[in-house]
């Protein structure tokens, strides 16, 4: 289906309000337009969610999920009432509020959102990139 942008380059053309090599230097900027707008959706759509995990002790969890995925899981979650909790890293004990999370998703938060480190050496991280 042919864009209202493009029916309308071709009826100036015909009416002849433009030259055909006028109009052909218009569509040609549509398309490259339209190739620049196609690839920034692509790239959006493929974002990753990241949860690493490493502990003092050696233990490393690495998770990674395309965003769209994490989006609908937490709004899952969410339904429920409930906060993920995450098992005890040594002695560290850590509830994450992922209804703030899925703020950020839906704003658009690019980067690290959180960075925790204990004094026993535990780190967790959560990234959207």
């Amino acid at each position: 289906m042919m864009s209202q942008e493009k029916l309308k380059i071709l009826d100036m053309i015909q009416s002849k309000v433009i030259t055909p090599s006028e109009g052909a230097e218009l569509l040609g900027a549509l398309d490259k337009d339209e190739k620049i707008e196609a690839k920034s959706l692509k790239k959006a759509a493929f974002k990753m969610f990241k949860i690493k995990i490493n502990s003092g002790d050696g233990d490393k969890v690495n998770i990674q999920i395309p965003l769209e995925f994490a989006k609908v899981a937490l709004k899952s979650q969410n339904k429920r009432g409930k906060v993920m909790k995450l098992d005890k890293l040594n002695d560290m004990d850590l509830d994450i509020d992922f209804d703030a999370i899925l703020d950020m998703i839906e704003s658009g938060t690019v980067g690290k959102i959180i960075d925790i480190e204990s004094a026993d050496g535990d780190k967790v991280e959560i990234v959207i990139e």
